[in-house]
Parts: C-alpha cells; sequence; structure tokens
C-alpha cells in the first residue's frame, strides 16, 4: 500500500535514471517509428565504425603488440558484503576512457571473480595519471561517491594497473588501492578473465533477450494488423518475462478502448503485471509492472469498481514515474466513496513530484476541491491560489528549460545536464525523481518518434568516443614508430596511417550526422515544451474559474447574511 511500501533506497533511484533512460529510448511499446533518411545514415556510419574498430583491434594485437603501449586497468572487489558498487569511471589524464553502471547480476560475478579488466587501451612513454570515481552503497546503508588519482609512469611494454576497492568494519568506507601487476602471472590464475569475456560471458543472456524480443514484435505485427487473437497466441507462446508482458500490456490497451466492459483489458493487465514479476533484480519489469496496475486502477475506477480500483492503485512503487498519477486516481476513488480526508492525503503526497509528471497539476486542483467539498472554503481558496503560485512557477520553469535548449541544444540541456546532477544522488531519496528536468526527459521519451530521435543522438555520441579513442591510440601508435623505425613493416605502419586517415573521415561523416541529429531532436524537445507550457496555462485556466467561483459563492452567502 501506498502509506506502507518500503522504498528500496537512493541507489535504487541513481540505477532508475540510467537504466530507464536507456530503455525508453531503445523501447516502444506502441507502434514503431518509421525509418528515415538520417536513420539510415547513423547504422551505415555503425557499421562503418564496427568494422573500423574489428580492423584496429586485428592490426594491433597481430602486428603492434610489440610496439608496448598497451595499458590495461584491472578491477577488483576486497569487499566482500561490506560495498555493493553502484558505478565506476576511469579517466586517464583527465580524459574519460571507461564508465559502467554496474547491475546486481555483475555485482556478485565481479565478487567472486577475483580480477577482472576493466580497461584497456594505449599510452605512450612518460608520465601518466589514472583518476577513478566510483558510487557505492556501504554495508551500513550509507551512499558514498569517492575518487582517487594514481599517477604512474610508462615505459616500452605492457604496463597492467590492479585497482581494488575495499570497505572494512565498522565504517565500511570505500577504499582505492593501486598497484602494478606481473600481467604473466596473472594470466595463468585460473580466476584471470581476458578483456571482452565479461561481456561475453553475458552472451547467452543477450541470444534469450533477442529471442523474446522477436516474439514481441511478431505479436505486435499481428496487434498492429487487429489480429488479437494471433497476437495473444504468440505471447502465450513466450517464456515468461519482460517481453511478454509488453505485449500483453499493448493488448490491454487495445481492449480497453474496443471494449465498453473492462473485462477482457483487466484480464490482459494481470497477465502483464505476473509476467513483469518473474523477472528477478530487473528495474524495467517493476516499472512495466506499474505501469499494468496504473492502467487496472483506472479501468476499475473508471468502472465504478472503487474498491478493486484502491487496490490496484495502492499496489504501486513509490519510485515511479507512475506513481503521480496513480496516487491522483487513488485519490478520485476516495473521494467517490465520500473519504475526502484521505483522498487529500493522496493528492498532498502526488504534490511532491515535478509537474512534468501527469496527475500532478491534477492533484493540486484536487486538494482545493477536497476543502471545498469538506466545506472549509478558507482553506479551499488557499488551496487554489497556491496551486496558481506552482503553474505560475514551472511556466519559469519551462521557459528557463527552452531558452537552454536554444543555447546548448536538447540533449546537452536535458540528457547530459541530467546526468551530470545525477552524480548527487545519494545526498537526498528519490532525488532524481524531483528534478524537474528529468521529468520532462522521461515524459517526452514516452513515445516511439521522441525515443527514436534521442536515441539517435546518443547512438552517435558513443560512436564520437569510440572513434577519438581510436584517434588517440593510432595517434600514440605513430608515435611510437617513429620512435623506433624498423619495429615493425613499412606495410604495417603504412596502414596504420590509413587507419587514421580513415578515423578522421568517419569523424567528419558524424558530424554532419550529429549536427542533424541535434537539430531534429531540439526542434521536437521544444515542440513538446510548448505544449508542456499550454498545459499550465490551461491548468491556470482552471484554478482561476474554481477561485471566481468560490469568491462568487463567498459574496452571495455574505449577502445573504446581510438579508437576514
Amino acid at each position: 500500500m501506498f502509506g506502507s511500501q518500503k522504498t528500496q533506497g537512493r541507489r535504487q533511484v541513481r540505477r532508475f535514471t540510467g537504466a530507464f533512460i536507456g530503455l525508453m529510448v531503445c523501447l516502444a511499446f506502441y507502434s514503431g517509428a518509421s525509418a528515415t533518411a538520417l536513420d539510415d545514415g547513423v547504422a551505415e556510419l555503425a557499421d562503418k565504425a564496427d568494422r573500423h574498430s574489428e580492423s584496429i583491434k586485428s592490426l594491433e594485437y597481430s602486428r603492434l603488440a610489440t610496439l608496448g603501449t598497451r595499458v590495461t586497468v584491472f578491477l577488483t572487489l576486497d569487499a566482500a558484503d561490506g560495498l555493493e558498487l553502484d558505478s565506476l569511471e576511469l579517466l586517464v589524464d583527465n580524459r574519460p576512457v571507461a564508465f559502467r553502471l554496474f547491475s546486481p547480476r555483475e555485482q556478485s560475478a565481479q565478487k567472486v571473480s577475483g580480477m577482472r579488466p576493466f580497461y584497456a587501451g594505449h599510452l605512450g612513454k612518460g608520465q601518466h595519471e589514472l583518476k577513478a570515481v566510483v558510487t557505492a552503497r556501504s554495508a551500513n546503508r550509507d551512499f558514498v561517491r569517492r575518487e582517487a588519482v594514481h599517477p604512474f609512469s610508462k615505459q616500452r611494454g605492457e604496463l597492467a594497473i590492479q585497482l581494488s576497492l575495499t570497505a572494512g568494519a565498522p565504517a565500511f568506507e570505500p577504499r582505492f588501492s593501486f598497484a602494478e601487476v606481473d600481467l604473466a602471472r596473472e594470466t595463468r590464475d585460473p580466476h584471470f578473465h581476458e578483456v571482452g569475456s565479461a561481456d561475453d560471458q553475458h552472451a547467452p543472456d543477450a541470444k534469450r533477450e533477442d529471442r523474446h524480443r522477436a516474439g514481441y514484435e511478431l505479436a505486435e505485427k499481428h496487434r498492429r494488423a487487429g489480429a488479437f487473437r494471433k497476437a495473444g497466441e504468440v505471447l502465450a507462446a513466450m517464456p515468461e518475462g519482460y517481453w511478454a508482458a509488453a505485449g500483453y500490456l499493448n493488448l490491454a490497451s487495445d481492449f480497453s478502448r474496443e471494449d465498453i466492459d473492462p473485462s477482457r483489458a483487466l484480464v490482459a493487465l494481470r497477465v502483464a503485471m505476473a509476467m513483469a514479476g518473474a523477472e528477478d533484480d530487473n528495474e524495467r519489469g517493476r516499472h512495466l509492472r506499474d505501469q499494468a496496475l496504473l492502467r487496472a486502477g483506472y479501468l476499475a475506477y473508471r468502472n465504478g469498481e472503487l474498491d478493486k480500483a484502491i487496490g490496484f492503485l495502492e499496489s504501486v512503487s513509490l519510485d515511479s514515474p507512475s506513481t503521480p498519477r496513480a496516487l491522483y486516481f487513488h485519490g478520485l476513488a476516495l473521494a467517490e466513496k465520500g473519504n475526502h480526508r484521505a483522498a487529500m492525503q493522496s493528492w498532498h503526497r502526488a504534490r511532491k513530484f515535478p509537474l512534468a509528471y501527469p496527475g500532478v497539476a491534477e492533484a493540486w486542483i484536487g486538494m482545493g476541491r477536497g476543502y471545498d467539498l469538506a466545506g472549509f472554503l478558507g482553506q479551499a481558496g488557499e488551496a487554489f491560489l497556491a496551486a496558481n503560485a506552482a503553474y505560475e512557477s514551472e511556466r519559469v520553469v519551462l521557459q528557463a528549460l527552452m531558452d537552454q535548449v536554444r543555447d546548448e541544444g536538447a540533449y546537452q540541456a536535458l540528457v547530459t545536464s541530467v546526468k551530470a546532477s545525477d552524480l548527487e544522488w545519494f545526498l537526498a531519496d528519490s532525488g532524481s525523481l524531483q528534478q524537474p528536468r528529468l521529468a520532462y526527459l522521461l515524459e517526452f521519451l514516452r513515445q516511439p518518434t521522441e525515443q527514436r530521435a534521442v536515441g539517435r543522438v546518443a547512438t552517435l555520441a558513443a560512436i564520437e568516443q569510440r572513434l577519438n579513442t581510436h584517434a588517440h591510440d593510432l595517434e600514440v601508435f605513430t608515435g611510437a614508430l617513429s620512435s623506433s623505425p624498423g619495429s615493425v613493416t613499412e606495410a604495417t605502419a603504412s596502414e596504420v596511417t590509413q587507419l587514421l586517415q580513415a578515423n578522421g573521415r568517419h569523424l567528419a561523416q558524424l558530424a554532419d550526422l550529429l549536427s542533424a541529429a541535434e537539430d531534429e531532436l531540439d526542434k521536437q524537445v521544444l515542440a513538446y515544451l510548448e505544449r508542456q507550457d499550454q498545459r499550465m496555462v490551461s491548468a491556470l485556466d482552471r484554478t482561476e474559474q474554481q477561485i471566481a467561483h468560490l469568491y462568487e459563492y463567498l459574496a452571495l452567502e455574505s449577502l445573504g447574511g446581510s438579508g437576514s
């Protein structure tokens, strides 16, 4: 229930921020957006970048290993149960080189597997600096962010650095230690894993995910064609899990639109809830289950089944974008039953969320209506005036956000800024969900076309980082070759030059695509923010009407009292 659920901690909120954004960019529960020429260009460049990366990797391992430029950083988590690793970022000479957000499964694997490679790159001879930044949760439930710097000297020959994290009792304070290790000895250790094997171990999961998604897409094809029975047959044959749940959620939406009786839609939603709950330690399943509970609660409320609606809505988790709307409908159901005090408690909790989330603006008005129905007219007027002030303040926030989008671009203003501000995720409970910027981003990403627009820029940004890393490594190879003439054949040296030139061409093509993708995203985000501003204008009109009616009623009451 809303009143008795336990929050899952601030660490979950940060994981939600990264994982949920990534999920929303990649997935569309409804009809998919059609591909464009820009999408084709991104796909073509991604294919070129993949083949380019393979060429560099092949050349490095087959003919450039003798240059001795390779640097590998291994991670060892010695904290046992004293530290829950959330994220780790590495910078070399103030250049970001590696970042990972750890899932619960990866944390467990890291604790039992010994030394794992976290980063592999190339550096020239000389003095360098390695910086590690960790966010984690200790065994005493504290949330921490720590960083450490390790200066080191790179000589000719492969260099391996072991980064160890410890968190001893009683403080469980994360501590870093750095040590250069004998790579030849470590490779004989049975717990040693080559670079890339950390990802390879998840290959079976990836293949299973692809099969499940293929089943979902087949069901969606039938559903969009109106063949609901065939779609249901495909989903019924799928294993329990997220993709089957998403399919049943979409079927429930179609049933609710076509049927007057919500029974068929409610059955589909119950199946979606059960399917979503089959995945352990999976945030996406939890958020999908919340959506199903919210829709079930709304359908039951619309059908007059108030107790059933309240039961569904009280099962929605407290740290989800579905929470504000669930609280609003929960209040409506309670008000229908005459329990205005409890209704206002739900609306009061909904008001704590940013106005970007559906249900929050309505909850502000609901507070005034609740006081009005309960007979407290003075408090009702104050509640409506407070709602007015909140809407006016939100319009200022929206205008500032639109100005920032015009000045810096939508990706920087929304996505990148959200990630930056989220670094202080540990300072307050549910801090991420309370950020208006993140709230608008998550609501923007609910539509397939918007997901595609953000996904294009995100994909290109990732390719850009990879190509910049390749440029750095190829320049290191060039420098090493110039200082060691004759260490490789002329053909190999020529191939390095050609790869460096090709890398430059890929970066030039990327710059054009990125500019076009960012322009398209800017247009969509500005249009979305304009719609949100109009939503606030409409909310202001409603509260002003309520205030006018209330003052008119009080004036008539006053005149009636004077006449008697």
